[in-house]
């Protein structure tokens, strides 16, 4: 029940944060791009994490970033790989702190991999490491990743944003 009104709670934010005219939705992902305001493409799988690109007006920087139940130490470093139903790769990320929701931020520190594994099949999930040799692997949809990300990249480039750097002060 808890994790239930999380994701609702995260979505209502996400739909709040893009609720003018600028919200739209492509397959299983939402796109905001608020003029003056952050901009983002993400989804929300079953299990309530969300995946995303998340471009911030403050700091005017991107990262591809990760929210989910798994804890995590802020700052710390955590290998993942990475699969579709076309490609692989070993990623890292690091950790973005514990959120409001109870959510865990994480920030994936090689986005040009993420990128790519964005835009090939329809389904994309990741395996992070965690101590004592647990994983935690969350899956999610790509139907409408292409055109969400695209449309969020296009209005993020008018409003100055840069690729992402490991110091986002998020």
């Amino acid at each position: 029940m808890k994790k239930g009104l999380v994701v609702l709670i995260f979505l209502a934010c996400l739909i709040l944060w893009g609720s003018d005219s600028g919200a739209q939705t492509y397959g299983n992902w939402l796109v905001s791009n608020e003029p003056g305001e952050s901009s983002y493409a993400a989804t929300v799988n079953d299990s309530g994490a969300v995946l995303g690109q998340f471009c911030f007006s403050a700091t005017g920087k991107c990262a591809w970033l990760l929210y989910m139940d798994a804890g995590c130490a802020d700052g710390d470093d955590y290998p993942v790989l990475a699969n579709s139903d076309t490609a692989s790769a070993s990623l890292k990320m690091y950790c973005g702190g514990q959120l409001k929701s109870g959510l865990y931020r994480y920030v994936f520190e090689n986005s040009d991999m993420v990128d790519s594994l964005m835009k090939k099949g329809s389904l994309v999930g990741f395996a992070v490491a965690k101590r004592a040799g647990q994983f935690k692997v969350v899956r999610f949809s790509l139907n409408g990743a292409e055109p969400a990300i695209a449309r969020m990249r296009s209005m993020a480039e008018k409003k100055g944003h840069v690729a992402h750097t490991r110091d986002l002060n998020l």
